[in-house]
């Protein structure tokens, strides 16, 4: 049986970017751009801005979200 994974908000989002010493670059729109390193790697991530803070990110959002900070799902969640 898998372990599962609660659908995270904007700010848990960027709480966790920000723990993994991500810092947020660009804001355009609805869209903002975060920069870190991950194993020697610079990471761009993409992180969606819904008119609420507090709206939860789809199952596929939040997985391109983790598959762009080079972390499995695992790492990125423990930094919650």
């Amino acid at each position: 049986m898998g372990k599962t994974y609660p659908l995270l908000d904007r700010t848990q989002v960027e709480y966790i970017l920000k723990s993994l010493d991500f810092t947020e670059i660009r804001h355009e729109g609805s869209h903002a751009q975060w920069e870190g390193w991950t194993k020697g790697k610079r990471r761009l991530v993409t992180v969606k801005h819904f008119s609420s803070k507090k709206k939860k990110y789809s199952h596929g959002l939040l997985r391109k979200m983790i598959q762009q900070s080079g972390l499995s799902k695992q790492e990125f969640y423990s930094s919650l």
